[in-house]
């Protein structure tokens, strides 16, 4: 199916049955009206979307046809420090500090299963053993050890889990994830989060007139910041295994993004899968934290 026939049947799964007008599924998915009816027709005549009068929903062979789409696995990278919140991670590692009560890394593992994603590996590292305590509540959860994460960049965690990274997503574990519904159960091609900003001093990228990522860089103007959250496509995901060996071998100071952004970027065609500043919260620091969870401001306080 083309990009627009995807759009328009993931955009049905999510919904559901009901009375769509073409003008709303056009400003829903930002595609043109006349995009929209073409697609419709085509699933319709090809019998994967089926109207009953004004009503629309996917047949059974639809849900078949999105099958190959779906994300069924998720790798997240959880080994680093976090020296900017001390003191909340001198006995623990960032994702497992919590804000006003729920440990930071559970925001994005709810998301994953969410929509039925429970074939996730974490890549641990500082205070490894503290990661045991989610399994209470995510039994099925899998663990690889990095024990080289403060000795190496975070690409040593890519290579840590390399056979893992197939078809699926790549998140990094320290993003407080304020809407869940940026995790989706279907993806049509790599592509990473990022939302739009004029100006930045964090890192970000441009696109290019195909709506490709380029100028992947700290600071940026006119430009999409950077969030840690990615899928890869099974031929990307060889290629980044590959990629990442090559460049491991000589460089072992660089961040895992630089390889399929910078440093390999031929080899790669990767999309901005957009998403608002209020769906995640970004906590880079103590003080940030403390405005956040009150708790946390009194050892701010007694900090300064």
């Amino acid at each position: 199916m083309n990009r627009y026939e995807f759009e328009l049947m993931t955009f049905l799964e999510k919904q559901g049955e009901n009375i769509y007008q073409i003008r709303t599924l056009a400003d829903s998915l930002k595609v043109s009206g006349t995009a929209i009816g073409k697609s419709l027709e085509n699933l319709i005549l090809d019998g994967l979307i089926e109207k009953k009068g004004d009503v629309l929903f996917l047949t059974d062979r639809g849900i078949e046809a999105l099958e190959p789409y779906r994300v069924k696995k998720a790798v997240i990278l959880a080994a680093g420090f976090g020296s900017r919140m001390m003191p909340a991670t001198a006995d623990k590692p960032k994702p497992m500090v919590t804000v006003n009560g729920t440990r930071i890394i559970d925001t994005l593992l709810d998301s994953l299963v969410a929509v039925g994603i429970n074939d996730i590996t974490i890549v641990r590292g500082y205070k490894k053993e503290k990661f045991d305590e989610i399994i209470a509540k995510y039994p099925f959860i899998k663990f690889i050890d990095n024990d080289r994460f403060d000795k190496e960049n975070n690409i040593s965690s890519a290579i840590t889990a390399l056979k893992e990274i197939d078809n699926c997503y790549l998140c990094e574990a320290d993003l407080y994830i304020s809407n869940p519904c940026i995790i989706t159960k279907y993806q049509y091609t790599s592509n990473i989060l990022g939302s739009y900003s004029l100006e930045t001093d964090d890192w970000s990228f441009q696109l290019d007139n195909s709506g490709h990522i380029i100028n992947y860089q700290k600071g940026n103007t006119y430009c999409w910041n950077y969030y840690g959250i990615s899928y890869w496509t099974k031929k990307d995901s060889a290629q980044l295994r590959k990629d990442w060996m090559d460049i491991y071998e000589t460089n072992k100071d660089v961040f895992w993004e630089e390889v399929p952004l910078v440093l390999r970027k031929e080899n790669y065609q990767v999309e901005i899968r957009q998403c608002q500043k209020k769906d995640i919260m970004e906590i880079d620091n103590y003080y940030e934290l403390a405005q956040l969870d009150s708790t946390y401001r009194e050892s701010y306080e007694t900090k300064i």
